[in-house]
């Protein structure tokens, strides 16, 4: 999913960083696209499908967002760069449209050794896009993962998604000159040893960190490659025009199946949407939340191009425990009793999302019903913010959210009068620009920000162990409860996965009890998609998708 499709669902502007799975976060801010300025779809030399109408040729046109990193997979960070790399690179395993991990480059894996060693054997068929389309082999693998550790290249997200590698932290962390688990057994075979079993290491491999680079590339042109990066995905990097577009065009020899369309181009530019795919200029958009009654009730004549699923995504705020006034677990506790997520969502956002129920998705694969959110009441939150050490002097609060300079969204001005109508406290709401945000967050410098996960795989593991595990370098907050890591260190050895999921059940209950994070709500779709695109898989999260799409009359 696109941050500008999250945006617009939201009604407000959204972006999600993949932590690094990177997924994850979500700040909601202010702003939006101007749903009454039609905009060009791009310039005069994009290729069109347009002398026959938008469904007469073999382009796919979607709206796209600005990436907020370079296409290199060991930098991203974020679900906009994650939609285009997962699409130019690949890796030993992918996810498929069901979200089961299949095989990408390798054809087949083996686990032994009681679960601590992983033995793959790859296809004899994958080739880089360009170079000679030279033959993907083991080694590709291993000096990919080598370079990821390499502490040079600075990965944010290495250690957290691939730190189960014996001897990668080391690497990481200049102790050791290579990574000792990663051993290329021959050509076609490559062995990854884990310091402990994990039931869910395979799905980690799908994150980006692990895809393969093309390391001759690299070494020719270790500054500039990723303007033009050589990858083994369904489509290469044709155009990346910022503010503009990204235009991918297909790898004929892509070795799951070459894609049916002949390119993909991501619009970054701004303007109304729904207006663009009115005028046949944008092959699928989301659905405006203004829209949505009428488009399910069947009055608007769009209703027979609308689709909805829900999606693996999480809307929350998170409070630092570290900073006052939320270091008093009172005070968290009254701001997460004082926002009506029902009323918001029923009134002003249309019924557009679910209210979470926590902070695994409802969607997600293992996820309790037993887990509980704190309930909107505001007397308790009112009695809790008396009895805090903070009841006759509250600190200045200052809400941060990703807006650029934005002005912040509605949503974030009914939660910020939520809380000055319970508890008479005003939050200030202050826009940043993404970068800075993410600063602000790997720094831990913030009071409260507008946050939000999206899944990296589909496990409740990518939200709670990566999140909330003191020792995971994603732990912003540096959150600590030796009760919720005993918990999450027992789900990463338990390899009964029914087991394991009753295990994050308990320790996710005991993170929203601590309030470090409230949940708001949990992310749907809802698109309109022009009938003559077919195959478009409703993934609920950032899959290589793009490659099943094939444009033809119904």
């Amino acid at each position: 999913m696109s941050n500008r499709m999250l945006a617009l669902m939201m009604g407000v502007v959204a972006f999600l960083i993949l932590a690094v799975g990177v997924v994850f976060v979500i700040a909601l801010a202010g702003g939006g696209n101007d749903d009454t300025t039609p905009a060009s779809p791009g310039g005069s030399d994009r290729p069109r499908s347009s002398a026959g109408g938008i469904c007469a040729g073999k382009s796919l046109i979607v709206p796209g967002s600005q990436p907020n990193t370079v296409l290199d997979p060991i930098q991203v960070v974020d679900v906009s760069t994650s939609e285009y790399v997962v699409e130019i690179f690949g890796g030993l395993v992918t996810l498929d449209p069901d979200l089961k991990v299949v095989g990408d480059i390798a054809e087949s894996w083996e686990v032994s050794n009681g679960g601590r060693t992983y033995t793959f054997r790859l296809r004899d068929n994958v080739v880089f896009h360009t170079g000679n389309q030279r033959r993907v082999t083991a080694e590709d693998v291993k000096y990919s993962i080598e370079r990821a550790a390499d502490p040079a290249n600075a990965s944010p997200t290495v250690v957290a998604y691939l730190g189960n590698i014996v001897g990668l932290k080391d690497r990481f962390q200049g102790r050791a000159p290579s990574v000792s688990g990663v051993k290329v057994i021959d050509e076609r075979t490559l062995q990854i040893d884990l310091l402990e079993p994990s039931d869910y290491f395979i799905f980690e491999l799908t994150y980006p960190v692990s895809f393969v680079v093309d390391r001759q590339q690299i070494e020719a042109d270790p500054r500039n490659w990723t303007r033009n990066p050589n990858g083994t995905g369904p489509f290469r990097l044709a155009e990346f025009k910022p503010a503009e577009r990204i235009r991918l065009v297909k790898n004929s020899r892509y070795h799951l199946g070459a894609p049916k369309v002949d390119e993909v181009i991501f619009q970054l530019g701004g303007g109304s949407l729904l207006t663009q795919y009115q005028n046949d200029e944008i092959h699928l958009t989301p659905v405006p939340a203004s829209l949505l009654d009428s488009i399910l009730d069947g009055s608007n004549p769009l209703s027979k191009e609308y689709r909805s699923y829900r999606g693996l995504a999480t809307f929350y705020f998170t409070l630092n425990p570290n900073k006052p006034p939320f270091d008093d677990p009172k005070v968290r506790q009254a701001f997460a009793m004082s926002i009506d997520r029902e009323t918001i969502n029923t009134v002003l956002l249309f019924d557009y999302y679910e209210v979470a129920g926590g902070i695994v998705p409802g969607a997600m694969p293992g996820r309790s019903s037993s887990v509980k959110t704190y309930p909107y009441d505001p007397q308790r939150a009112k009695q809790l913010l008396s009895e805090s050490k903070y009841a006759a002097s509250m600190p200045r609060i200052i809400l941060t959210y990703a807006g650029s300079g934005a002005a912040p969204g509605d949503l974030l001005v009914a939660i910020q009068e939520n809380w000055q109508k319970v508890l008479g406290v005003t939050v200030e709401l202050q826009a940043i620009d993404s970068a800075a945000f993410l600063r602000e967050q790997r720094q831990a410098n913030f009071q409260i920000q507008s946050d939000g996960w999206s899944a990296d795989y589909p496990d409740p593991e990518n939200f709670l162990g990566k999140l909330f595990a003191s020792d995971s370098p994603l732990n912003y907050t540096k959150y600590k409860n030796p009760e919720v890591d005993a918990l999450l260190k027992q789900a990463r050895v338990e390899t009964n996965r029914e087991r394991r999921y009753q295990l994050y059940a308990q320790a996710e209950q005991k993170i929203i009890d601590d309030a470090t994070v409230i949940p708001t709500f949990w992310s749907v779709e809802h698109m309109l998609v022009k009938p003559c695109v077919q195959g478009l898989p409703d993934a609920p999260m950032t899959i290589p998708r793009y490659r099943y799409v094939e444009i033809k009359e119904p």
